[in-house]
């Protein structure tokens, strides 16, 4: 007897209740069921993207590898205005009040997207070491980027690997994520280190060139003599401050006592822009990602870890 070709009542009911878990922030039901399945087994078979030399440290460290964890996340930017005018009047600007000097304006709707995106991916990556019975994750790697194929669709994907640690005993009921290699886990641990969470912040910021820099880009003689384009210098400077404001604010709020392992990504794009008169000269749009680690110093019970000397027995000036 032919099958049907009627829609599936169970493959419906579970996608509903994938979507309706991801509406609230969680991950799809097939994620939820793995985990739960890998849990409940008690298997120690593991998987993840440790390198041999991360196996062993981590191990040493008192942390047992349990399987990969991901978190991801499509967002889609809503319209954004670009402050077309001068003189500060555009709400968010951040002007220094110089005569022809330019401004930098951060772009709220998109600045919000990218915050908003990371945080659902890192949120997903979280629970699902959670269902898996993990303490912490190691070596987070973290991507992005733009989909040309849909208009302002940006994505997100956080993996790592779920570690259970078998030496310590953490009730902060939440599992430590960090951009951490193994390596440098198990020497944050054992010297009496304990990751409390990924920080990060973005700003989108838009460099609006001033008249003494358009004057400098577009003067007579502009391309004959070298000379910094201060607007753009300043623009950077700001939207690094305000991403770093961000991640510093995370970090107060889960009481760290600093921040590790701190990696700034920029990128930019050019918007061309006509002064009249057959005149052009450029604005920036840049992005400022800040990521990092954020830890704090706990009482260690076990001995400092040991020192050793690292001798090269070969003379790198000989074949």
């Amino acid at each position: 007897m032919p099958r049907s070709r009627g829609p599936d009542p169970d493959a419906r009911r579970r996608a509903e209740q994938s979507e309706a878990a991801l509406a609230a922030g969680g991950i799809p039901l097939a994620a939820s069921e793995r985990l739960e399945a890998f849990r409940q087994s008690g298997d120690r078979f593991f998987t993840s993207d440790l390198s041999v030399n991360e196996l062993v440290v981590t191990r040493q460290a008192g942390f047992r590898p349990l399987t990969q964890v991901m978190g991801t996340c499509f967002y889609r930017t809503g319209w954004q205005s670009y402050p077309w005018g001068r003189g500060g009047g555009w709400l968010g600007g951040m002007g220094w009040g110089a005569s022809g000097a330019g401004e930098t304006f951060e772009l709220e709707q998109q600045t919000d997207a990218w915050n908003e995106a990371r945080r659902l991916a890192v949120d997903r990556l979280a629970e699902e070491t959670r269902r898996a019975g993990g303490d912490a994750v190691v070596g987070v790697h973290l991507s992005r980027r733009h989909h040309d194929w849909a208009a302002g669709l940006i994505e997100f994907v956080v993996i790592g690997t779920a570690v259970r640690s078998e030496r310590f005993r953490f009730d902060a009921g939440e599992p430590a994520l960090s951009n951490l290699s193994g390596q440098d886990l198990s020497k944050l641990v054992r010297n009496g280190w304990w990751p409390v969470g990924l920080v990060a912040g973005t700003t989108v910021a838009y460099v609006a060139t001033g008249y003494a820099q358009q004057n400098r880009s577009t003067g007579l003689f502009s391309s004959r003599q070298n000379q910094e384009m201060p607007d753009f210098t300043r623009g950077i400077y700001d939207a690094r401050a305000l991403a770093m404001t961000r991640l510093s604010q995370q970090a107060h709020a889960l009481n760290a006592h600093g921040v590790v392992g701190v990696t700034i990504e920029r990128s930019h794009r050019e918007i061309e822009r006509d002064r009249g008169g057959g005149t052009k000269y450029t604005d920036l749009v840049i992005e400022m990602h800040v990521l990092g680690t954020a830890v704090i110093e706990v009482e260690r019970h076990a001995a400092p870890p040991p020192i050793y000397l690292d001798l090269q027995l070969n003379d790198p000036e000989r074949p």
